[in-house]
């Protein structure tokens, strides 16, 4: 049977000892169990009190129509020709798989696409 580097660390760590609150040692598996559960349940739900007077001071940022106007107006060829230069070489792709890479390496065809 062949494990993987994970599955050691999860066969290391069902047999690793881990400690309550106090700090006493737990070795039963169920009560391990529990401890993390209580650990995570500390660490997630933690209650907040939040200034509803600071909320209302935040400044909500008006777009004038100009601005607006020009954000869904498409890119010009020399806006996605320096946006295409500017972009790092040898990274790895996005969502959709294309390098920079391979975008630079499509020329004045990909830049008018």
């Amino acid at each position: 049977m062949h494990l993987t580097l994970f599955d050691d660390l999860v066969i290391n760590m069902e047999n690793m000892p881990i400690k309550d609150k106090h700090g006493k040692l737990i070795l039963n598996s169920t009560d391990q169990l529990e401890r993390w559960r209580e650990f995570f349940d500390d660490l997630l739900n933690v209650s907040t009190v939040v200034d509803l007077q600071l909320i209302d001071q935040i400044k909500i940022k008006i777009i004038e129509k100009n601005d607006e106007e020009r954000q869904n107006m498409q890119p010009t060829i020399s806006e996605v020709r320096k946006a295409l230069n500017q972009m790092k070489s040898r990274k790895a792709p996005g969502n959709d798989e294309i390098t920079a890479d391979l975008l630079k390496a499509g020329g004045e065809p990909v830049i008018k696409w």
